[in-house]
């Protein structure tokens, strides 16, 4: 009887690990079905990035669109075509779910993987300020989206398009309570955070910023609500050097190198060509930041390419284009996200508007000199710029860059001190192709070139993916009504 009860337990020992070992092989190692909070994080801060900064034309033509490159061979997107790649689908897939998805997982894993719960805290804010970072791109694209509803498929499988003025204010209250729910006494993600290794104050600082740039979109269309939001922005702390930058350091090893190096050299690609819109200015004003920007290889001076236009000019097989330069293309090269040039002109901006008190020139002159020292230039290049009569905020001459905007007509702006700040400001803004867009939109200056053979007007919007008419028809088809249609010639609710 012993002998039987002795086998019957080594049996259910043996079945046990048995049961135990085939649970094993059931696991893949290599594709864990769950992630720490912290690398979800990060992972989505590097897609972010990576989505911003590339200018791969399949998803992200910011950059031919605010006329700072041009292709010299194959120049549909030029010409502002962005249904032959389907651009305004990968752009909104990349972010809904390389970045979006993935700070709303890490949000819901951080209360589980951190026993602090004031480091639970910071490390909430944060994640919820980069949700607010990359919204600010969807429905600054598209204009309705996506939001109460988006990334929870089992719940909304066919999630509503909220209205994009109720999403950019709910934007602006997230914000605030991001900002007063950070604690720089407490920890926070550390290494794991790519833009400030978790430096709270840094995020505090960054927020308020946000919120300033966010203020300003609404100048226009909302000045009192802009105002508001200006002066808590400013009081609350916003960047005041460009040690300050919200910057993401690339370590120029694949997988982690710039993608405008993925691009455009490891892919060996050249057929991108730096703009008449962009360099002419630059030349006129003598800037110093053209080594940075651009190479010249034409001893009779440096030759910007003619937008959408295959000629002479923009062929790489002719030595007097002026090319992408090595600073652009080094796989180390930095990627911004916010700096303190911008907060500078926004500055300025809100002077002249009289949302805050200071002087407009002040603004001015900070952010034109921060800019050129984050090119690698020195203050005393940056005062020789601005003791130029054509630069100087008090005498710039209007016109510069001037023309039409796109096929929708010339720019009726007059007002000086837009002229001179969005000059300045899209000058600064280089490599930041939706930044540069979006002031154009605002500003309306400096006025794009007429590409060579337009496919649409100027796109003041992006058009709706094509798969969301079939895969979420209904909520499509309201957000196209409620739009006034689904054309790029739509004006979002803030443009006057």
């Amino acid at each position: 009887m012993k002998k039987i009860i002795l086998y019957s337990i080594v049996s259910v020992f043996a079945l046990a690990s048995c049961q135990k070992n085939m649970t094993n092989l059931n696991i893949d190692t290599k594709h864990p079905s769950t992630a720490p909070s912290y690398a979800l994080f990060s992972n989505a801060q590097k897609n972010l990035v990576d989505y911003i900064t590339t200018p791969n034309v399949n998803s992200n033509i910011f950059t031919l669109i605010a006329q700072y490159w041009t292709e010299a061979t194959y120049t549909d997107e030029s010409n502002y075509n962005l249904g032959n790649r389907n651009i305004p689908q990968n752009f909104w897939n990349n972010l809904y779910v390389g970045a979006l998805n993935n700070f709303q997982q890490a949000k819901l894993l951080i209360p589980n993987d951190v026993t602090d719960p004031a480091v639970v805290k910071n490390e909430l804010e944060m994640t919820d300020i980069m949700e607010v970072y990359t919204y600010y791109y969807l429905v600054n694209t598209f204009g309705n989206i996506p939001y109460s509803q988006a990334n929870n498929i089992n719940k909304y499988p066919f999630p509503a398009y909220d209205d994009a003025k109720t999403v950019y204010y709910d934007m602006l209250n997230r914000l605030d309570t991001c900002i007063n729910g950070l604690n720089p006494s407490a920890g926070s993600f550390g290494s794991a955070d790519l833009l400030y290794g978790g430096n709270v104050n840094s995020w505090i600082k960054f927020a308020n910023s946000l919120k300033l740039k966010m203020a300003m979109l609404i100048a226009d269309s909302d000045p009192t609500t802009a105002q508001k939001k200006v002066n808590e922005a400013i009081n609350g702390g916003v960047f005041q050097s460009n040690a300050d930058n919200a910057v993401f350091k690339y370590t120029g090893i694949t997988p982690n190198a710039n993608p405008v190096w993925v691009n455009l050299v490891q892919s060996n690609r050249k057929d991108y060509v730096v703009t008449k819109t962009l360099l002419n200015p630059m030349v006129a004003l003598n800037d110093p930041r053209r080594s940075a920007y651009y190479t010249n290889q034409y001893s009779g001076g440096d030759i910007g390419g003619t937008v959408g236009v295959t000629n002479t000019w923009n062929n790489y097989s002719n030595p007097y284009f002026s090319p992408i330069t090595g600073t652009i293309i080094d796989p180390a090269a930095p990627s911004i996200l916010l700096d303190y040039a911008e907060v500078s002109f926004l500055q300025a901006e809100a002077v002249e508007r009289n949302f805050i008190a200071g002087n407009a020139e002040t603004f001015y002159n900070n952010g034109v000199t921060a800019s050129i020292e984050e090119w690698g230039g020195s203050a005393t290049d940056a005062a020789t710029y601005l003791a130029q009569p054509a630069v100087a905020y008090t005498t710039a001459p209007a016109g510069l860059g001037a023309g039409a905007i796109g096929s929708t007509g010339t720019s009726t702006t007059t007002t000086h001190w837009k002229q001179a700040i969005g000059l300045q400001q899209y000058i600064a803004y280089y490599m930041r192709g939706f930044d540069a867009w979006t002031s154009i939109r605002r500003l309306y200056y400096p006025a794009m070139a007429v590409p060579g053979s337009p496919k649409s007007p100027f796109p003041w919007r992006y058009t709706y993916p094509a798969n969301e008419a079939t895969a979420n028809g209904p909520s499509y088809q309201a957000a196209k009504t409620a739009m006034g249609g689904d054309a790029v010639t739509i004006k979002l609710w803030w443009m006057q």
